[in-house]
């Protein structure tokens, strides 16, 4: 057992000092050193990095386990890759690179980083909000006996105090209310600065109630251990109150004033000639102004027994660290230093504070006094570095050859997809096993009330149906239990989005492989689009499937549309949509979906991702055909030939979703009049615009070989074609 005040305190406090250096010097470096060939300001944040410096240090360096998984605040990720070099994650040419092209992220990103980031983040809030849901995801797969050969981890936030304006945290925190949160950790950087200004005063108390009100733990670090030796001076009950009293906005312009300024204003409003007095003379300016910013977000003997103490049980807990923004730096307290940057005489004056010499700004040893191989010794001991790269591997699970299609005359693709997964959970496979659904509060009206009365719903402790056990007749059986799979939400659709994201990561997290299934109301994925986006950026692998959708959604109103969401599925990376018009076509795409989000994102052939299916509750009569292989690959290819265009085609019709039928009956119209009428199904506009585009830029390139005869590419393209847009 390490004692946290023992021999290590004066490793990490030196260690904690190189971060500070390093990433300043990063930014610095970014910003007035590398040529950036227009000379535009590359920024990088080094008053937000100094204010989490410590916080960091003392979780990195000491009390995370290779368990523990955490989301960065976007800002600091210079202090987070500093880090990783220390630790031997980072390479010195992608900090050289900063914010540049193959150099480290400006905010920690999973996809793009090398240095072991957990949670991508930079959209803030969404970060915040991925470490709870990740928790609720830990608890399903471990509640399912997968993965309890590892410990259970904690799932970190680090935040800025200003990121808890974002809506999304307390639609989050609600949810995880309700599912009985646990091993969650925030860490409130409560450096009381956002971008623009100083925060509002008393806005620490808000975050303690609002976290207390749903069932966590908050520790407030307000004082460091030096601020509380001296409030046991004589003299020192007046000080704790003064500080404890003094507004954000004085607190900060001292800060920057420096020892002097403390000086005047603490004697003007404490200074008695007595024992007030006496604290303050027994300390030059220099000593005064450590004094005053040793807060408890600075304080390592504090932060390191806080979460020693939090790591006895599996409460969530909310630390409040008290901090100034640019701790460590000419820029502290300085209520415009969000966006501001040391120039090079400040730069160079700090260089010569840590005792860097010049050209070895780089060193990562450079300028302390712990002989280096003391404290290799230290960081090749570090807990969560151990065990190395931190990201698992899973199986990839079975897929069937064919998913059987439900029978009917005429039905809507809504219909089909439900008994599509009804079928699924009637079977006893270990695909229907990993399938995790869920859905913001319209889980039966998106049909899944077939695969939930199956599969049960998901909860730590078992809840009986009641209006079963009351004998009263329903069609839904709503069982809770640790063997459900599926997992209900409230009615947010940004918690939809990262539930998703926390599933769809399961493999690398855990190590255990999920195939999250997501239904939602098509007109609603605009409410939810930043998760979304998120969570495809994270390579998070999930299926969305939206329904109802399009025109047919007319008798909703004007506001319940979802004419725009065909082109976000075109637009947004990581994610393939498709749209079919019969069922048959849907258990093509559901199958490939099952396949496509088990691809390594490196997979030359088909990298995989995500997939979203646009269906429509409208019915529509079934044909009564068997797909020929031919069929099968183009219906995942992005489009096929219901009827091919013959020799001398004049017209192709081209249609997507459930409008086939009047593109059927346009086919029947128009071939009244010109021959060989051509009718093309449009299964994935997002798919087909991405072939014909390389098939293009392909010939551009003098490749004639990348044109390889698609229905599309050739004959299509010389014709007049008549579109039919999706309902």
């Amino acid at each position: 057992m390490h004692d946290p005040l023992g021999s290590e305190l004066g490793i990490l406090a030196e260690l904690e000092r190189k971060v500070l250096w390093l990433a300043t010097w990063t930014i610095h470096n970014a910003n007035h050193l590398r040529d950036t060939g227009d000379g535009l300001k590359v920024g990088g944040h080094q008053a937000s990095s100094a204010s989490i410096a410590t916080i960091m240090s003392a979780l990195y360096l000491h009390a995370l386990r290779p368990e523990d998984r955490v989301a960065v605040k976007p800002h600091a990720s210079p202090v987070f890759h500093a880090i990783q070099y220390l630790l031997g994650n980072q390479t010195l040419d992608k900090l050289q690179r900063f914010r540049g092209l193959g150099g480290a992220q400006s905010y920690p990103s999973r996809t793009k980083d090398t240095d072991d980031v957990d949670f991508s983040t930079g959209s803030v809030g969404l970060g915040v909000a991925q470490t709870l849901f990740s928790s609720l995801v830990q608890d399903y797969v471990r509640l399912k006996g997968w993965g309890t050969a590892r410990p259970e981890g904690k799932m970190v936030a680090l935040i800025g105090d200003a990121e808890m304006d974002e809506g999304n945290i307390f639609e989050a925190l609600l949810e995880g209310w309700k599912h009985g949160l646990r091993n969650t950790w925030w860490v409130v950087d409560y450096n009381r600065q956002s971008l623009d200004a100083v925060v509002r005063e008393g806005l620490w108390a808000k975050f303690e109630a609002m976290f207390r009100n749903f069932g966590g733990d908050v520790v407030v670090l307000r004082h460091g251990r030096m601020q509380q030796a001296a409030f046991e001076e004589p003299g020192g009950t007046r000080l704790r109150g003064w500080i404890e009293a003094c507004p954000n906005q004085l607190y900060s312009a001292l800060t920057f004033g420096g020892g002097a300024a403390w000086r005047r204003r603490l004697n003007d409003e404490l200074g008695d000639q007595g024992d007030v007095s006496a604290l303050l003379g027994r300390r030059t300016d220099d000593e005064l102004a450590a004094l005053m910013g040793n807060l408890g977000g600075h304080d390592m003997p504090s932060l390191l027994e806080a979460f020693a103490a939090a790591r006895t049980h599996d409460r969530p807990v909310c630390f409040i660290g008290y901090t100034i923004k640019g701790f460590g730096l000419p820029l502290a307290g300085h209520k415009d230093n969000h966006a501001g940057l040391m120039n090079p005489g400040q730069v160079e004056a700090l260089r010569q504070a840590m005792g860097v010499k010049p050209g070895c700004e780089w060193g990562r040893f450079e300028g302390l006094k712990t002989p280096p191989e003391q404290l290799q010794g230290f960081l090749d001991a570090v807990p969560f570095n151990a065990q190395g790269p931190r990201r698992y591997e899973a199986a990839t699970i079975p897929v069937p050859e064919a998913l059987a299609v439900p029978q009917g005359r005429e039905m809507s693709t809504q219909h089909g997809f439900g008994l599509l997964m009804h079928g699924l959970a009637k079977g006893d496979t270990e695909l229907a096993a990993r399938i995790v659904t869920t859905s913001p509060d319209v889980t039966v009206s998106t049909n899944l009330g077939g695969w939930v009365n199956r599969r049960g719903l998901f909860a730590r402790e078992e809840l009986a149906d009641t209006f079963k056990a009351e004998r009263i007749p329903s069609t839904f059986h709503w069982r809770f239990s640790p063997q459900g799979q599926h997992l209900e939400l409230g009615i947010a659709e940004m918690n939809l989005f990262t539930m998703l994201s926390a599933l769809g990561l399961s493999h690398s997290i855990n190590g255990e492989r999920l195939l999250p299934i997501g239904t939602q109301y098509d007109p609603f994925i605009e409410r939810g689009l930043d998760a979304l986006n998120y969570a495809c950026y994270q390579d998070a692998r999930f299926i969305l499937v939206a329904t109802p959708s399009g025109i047919s959604l007319a008798g909703e109103g004007g506001a319940h549309q979802s004419i725009a969401t065909p082109l976000i599925g075109m637009a947004q990376d990581g994610l393939t949509s498709f749209e079919p018009a019969y069922v048959d076509e849907l258990a093509v795409m559901l199958r490939w979906a099952f396949q496509h989000i088990q691809r390594p994102a490196d997979d030359k052939r088909v990298p995989g991702g995500s997939v979203y299916l646009r269906l429509s509750t409208r019915s529509v009569a079934q044909p009564q055909r068997q797909l020929s292989p031919e069929s099968v690959a183009d219906i995942t290819a992005g489009a096929y030939w219901v009827r091919r265009p013959g020799p001398n085609a004049e017209v192709v019709v081209a249609y997507t979703g459930t409008v086939a039928p009047e593109a059927v009956e346009a086919v029947g119209m128009i071939a009244e009049d010109r021959r060989d009428v051509g009718l093309l199904a449009v299964t994935s506009a997002d798919l087909l615009h991405s072939g014909w585009t390389a098939a293009q830029r392909a010939r551009e390139d003098a490749d004639m070989n990348a044109n390889r005869g698609s229905m599309s590419h050739g004959t299509a393209a010389r014709l007049g074609v008549v579109t039919i847009f999706g309902r």
